[in-house]
């Protein structure tokens, strides 16, 4: 192996990126680094010019990357989750335990995931709610009307 050799050198760059693209649970970002760094090869050898393989490299990431974007949403689906827990604000679920604050008991079914609930008034199960707030691990209902 020659690392004097940079044609070389990013081949193996670019082969290192997509084994982690392979072995993590990353949506094609390791792979777009693989195919600049294919792209930087290619521009070495070219121009036998280091800087400009350097250029083409971060600007073959940087497009592969945002191009990737629209891939990526297609294979997580629509439905993928929001991060940030007040996405559940605003949501329809459903009562599983009987809300009752008196006796400190409650919960509710959002999106596929049991919560603790609380609300101003007792809630019977089976009955549709609507997240008002999100606190802790906490939801704060009303009765959907």
């Amino acid at each position: 192996m020659d690392w004097n050799n940079p044609v070389m050198v990013w081949i193996i760059v670019a082969v290192a990126f997509f084994i982690i693209e392979i072995v993590t649970p990353t949506v094609f970002v390791f792979a777009c680094f693989g195919i600049g760094a294919l792209g930087a090869s290619l521009a070495f050898k070219l121009f036998s010019n280091i800087w400009l393989s350097w250029i083409v490299f971060i600007a073959v990431s940087v497009v592969g990357i945002i191009a990737s974007k629209p891939l990526a949403e297609k294979f997580a689906g629509k439905s993928a989750r929001l991060a940030h827990i007040d996405a559940f604000i605003g949501k329809k679920g459903k009562v599983t335990v009987t809300i009752d604050s008196e006796k400190n008991e409650g919960r509710v079914m959002v999106d596929r995931e049991d919560w603790r609930a609380e609300a101003d008034e007792k809630i019977e199960q089976g009955a549709i709610i609507e997240v008002l707030k999100v606190e802790g691990t906490h939801l704060y209902v009303k009765k959907s009307s």
